[in-house]
């Protein structure tokens, strides 16, 4: 499906960002700044205000013959406008503030030449050289791709406005020296190196493998799931990967649909993703008519262990639909429960459950469950769980937290109503910022505030377009021991298109303000995707493949995601 749209309206939203100093050094008043960005995955003019100053300001956006908009921005905060327009107009935006701060911005929006190409390897066997090309113009695109000397040199294939396409690969030979001639119009562009698996110099920039299947026996299962789906991802100190996932053993449905015997599976990796072990069940339930699903990791950097969260669902029925309020006991058969095991081995062993019901359910939830993929530890050494309640105002995003490494767990401030899985994220000024999957699709929203424990500000439309699913957001940190650094990188993946499909991962390098560097990684179906910087400074992304595509690895380099 396209992701070009028209739209006559401009959406004004609020986060807390960082500014680079160059760019801040820029502007007359450098406690202010404003930056306007194109991303053509959206065909979307987006400009972010940054207000630095120690007391709240007022924003004017000015687009002459087209309107006028204001944000009132908070100190330490900034507002994003987007607006959504075809490839070739024409923007004039004057930015003012009532302190003097007076920008403006000319440009167009121009989508016309919107491709790329990136050389990846398939991992698995037979090892595979493959080319990933993207189109986010306005128009079906039809590239040209040269490999001289190779035979059946040249190949065309044609790609969609707004998607991309992998069906060009081929089975060489590690070691294989290559040169892509790539040309579609006026655009060309040359991709060159040597083939194989790694991140080392000269090999394609981004590695991937599937690490479980439906035709996958597991360990501890004895058979293979008819499903697998719901990514969980993180790496201890020590630079063990360690993947965990549902393994739906009778069907694709969720906790407490069909027998609801759904188990948590786990692999991992001590060569930084270059192989995994075989897959084993580590956490289900006493029958196989309760469930543990929806899992997510955990690393407090200052013990090394390693805590997967997960949701238990008693019986068939009784899911996040079908959950009533009133029973907060470790023992209630009428609501979900957020569970959890522990390894202190860096994922060989794990503990049995421990259920958290007591200390986090409140007696006015309905459905609760754990937001898969992956909670975080802040500077302070704080451990973050993001959560999903609902009460009798609709749905919403928490978080749980512990600041005596995972022995009591307590209630954060909700960040956000009418949204479903999220993500919380540190930024550089050690503000919290919640990435939010809407329930009513369309874009990703954040929230910002101090702390977790602290009140959320309005969530806002982040502009980031999302298809109603669950993505990530991580900050771009070596795994160390020690409590986390802060950091201004942060790395962003989820499905850049209306629907479920071609998974994209964003770099940005002003604490999440824009995102100007973006890298297809799975045109196609693709759905719940989570991320983890690895030992070697390499990107992992983790993400489903519907329901029965199984669960994909990979790993890709900083300067592959940014070409």
């Amino acid at each position: 499906m396209p992701r070009i749209r028209a739209a006559l309206t401009a959406v004004v939203t609020v986060l807390a960002s960082a500014v680079p100093a160059q760019a801040a050094a820029a502007q007359a008043v450098p406690a202010q700044a404003a930056a306007v960005t194109q991303d053509c995955t959206s065909s979307r003019i987006q400009e972010t205000v940054v207000n630095r100053a120690s007391a709240a300001t007022t924003f004017t956006l000015t687009w002459p013959g087209t309107g006028t908009w204001t944000a009132r921005v908070a100190a330490g905060d900034s507002a994003h406008f987007h607006f959504t327009r075809p490839s070739g107009t024409a923007y004039t935006l004057r930015t003012t503030t009532p302190g003097g701060f007076d920008q403006t911005d000319t440009g167009t929006l121009d989508c016309s030449n919107a491709l790329s190409v990136r050389a990846a390897m398939d991992c698995g066997t037979p090892h595979r050289l493959r080319l990933i090309l993207a189109n986010d113009s306005p128009a079906s695109r039809t590239f040209t791709v040269a490999w001289p000397g190779r035979p059946h040199s040249p190949w065309t294939v044609t790609v969609p406005a707004g998607s991309g396409d992998d069906d060009l690969y081929w089975t060489v030979p590690d070691g294989t020296p290559y040169t892509f001639d790539v040309t579609s119009g006026s655009w060309s562009d040359t991709v060159s190196g040597t083939s194989g698996c790694g991140a080392g110099s000269g090999k394609p920039g981004m590695n991937a493998q599937t690490v479980l299947t439906t035709s996958t026996a597991i360990d501890g299962l004895g058979k293979a799931a008819k499903s697998v789906r719901i990514p969980a991802l993180a790496v201890s100190a020590d630079g063990t990967v360690i993947a965990t996932m549902d393994a739906r053993v009778d069907g694709s449905y969720d906790l407490g649909g069909g027998t609801n015997n759904i188990q948590i599976a786990m692999t991992r990796s001590t060569d930084n993703g270059a192989t995994f072990s075989h897959p084993k069940i580590i956490a289900k339930a006493p029958t196989t008519s309760q469930g543990y699903g929806d899992p997510s990791l955990l690393v407090d950097r200052g013990t090394g262990k390693i805590f997967c969260f997960f949701t238990y669902s008693p019986k068939p029925g009784v899911g996040f639909n079908g959950s009533t309020p009133g029973d907060t006991s470790a023992t209630s058969t009428t609501n979900t429960h957020v569970r959890y095991v522990t390894s202190t081995d860096d994922g060989t062993t794990w503990s049995t459950p421990v259920d958290l019901n007591p200390q986090v359910r409140e007696p006015t939830w309905a459905g609760m469950f754990a937001s898969s993929g992956h909670g975080i530890q802040l500077a302070s050494g704080r451990l973050v769980q993001p959560i999903v309640y609902r009460d009798g105002s609709g749905d919403h995003a928490s978080n749980i937290y512990s600041d005596d490494h995972g022995a009591s767990w307590h209630n954060g401030a909700t960040a956000g109503t009418g949204v479903n899985e999220s993500k919380a994220i540190q930024r550089s000024t050690g503000r919290v910022a919640q990435n939010m999957r809407s329930n009513s699709g369309g874009d990703r929203w954040y929230a910002t505030a101090q702390n977790v424990t602290s009140s959320f500000g309005t969530s806002w439309n982040s502009g980031l377009i999302d298809p109603g699913c669950n993505g990530d957001e991580i900050s771009y940190l070596r795994p160390t021991t020690g409590i986390p650094a802060l950091t201004g990188v942060a790395l962003h993946s989820n499905n850049a298109a209306p629907s479920r499909t071609d998974l994209t991962v964003r770099v940005s390098r002003d604490d999440g303000a824009s995102w100007p560097h973006e890298a297809l990684i799975k045109p196609g179906a693709a759905g719940y995707s989570t991320m983890a910087v690895l030992a070697d400074d390499t990107i992992a992304t983790l993400y489903e493949v519907g329901d029965t595509g199984g669960i994909v690895f990979t790993r890709a380099t900083l300067p592959w995601l940014e070409s």
